[in-house]
């Protein structure tokens, strides 16, 4: 099936040194919006973090996309966007290893960054992370009595 697909796309893929990019897969953004999700209609605060040389997926192309349906609807000021140079596709918690490929069924997935700036986009993400849940979330329900 992941050969059918590949074939499907043939024309989008991009392959280098027997690694596949699927950037070119999903872009252009779609300009129907039937076709994106609703993120209009968000109404609580939302964090949103990307690596600018991840290969896996146009990011930075539809953050800009988010961004500006957020912007429409009036919502805009909800979405906080953090946007990492040089880190790749999956920005896990500090430590955790790069991974500038991944093996996925069949083929090897470029996921890109570079190992520094995508160590570095961990650890302050991290952070980032945490300062936004204990904004939004420590205390916006009632805190237990003991």
């Amino acid at each position: 099936m992941l050969m059918s697909i590949t074939l499907r796309y043939r024309s989008k893929i991009q392959i280098e040194n027997n690694q596949i990019i699927w950037r070119g897969v999903i872009l252009p953004i779609p300009t129907d919006p039937t076709l994106k999700v609703d993120v209009d209609q968000i109404t609580c605060p939302a964090l949103l973090m990307v690596g600018d040389d991840d290969q896996s997926c146009p990011i930075l192309e539809t953050t800009e996309d988010i961004q500006q349906i957020m912007e429409k609807a009036g919502n805009h000021h909800l979405l906080q966007v953090f946007i990492y140079p040089g880190a790749g596709h999956l920005i896990e918690p500090p430590y955790s290893p790069h991974h500038w490929a991944a093996n996925f069924k069949q083929v090897v997935m470029l996921m890109g960054g570079q190992a520094k700036p995508h160590a570095d986009a961990q650890e302050d993400s991290w952070e980032k992370h945490l300062a936004f849940l204990q904004q939004h979330l420590y205390h916006a329900t009632p805190q237990a009595k003991l």
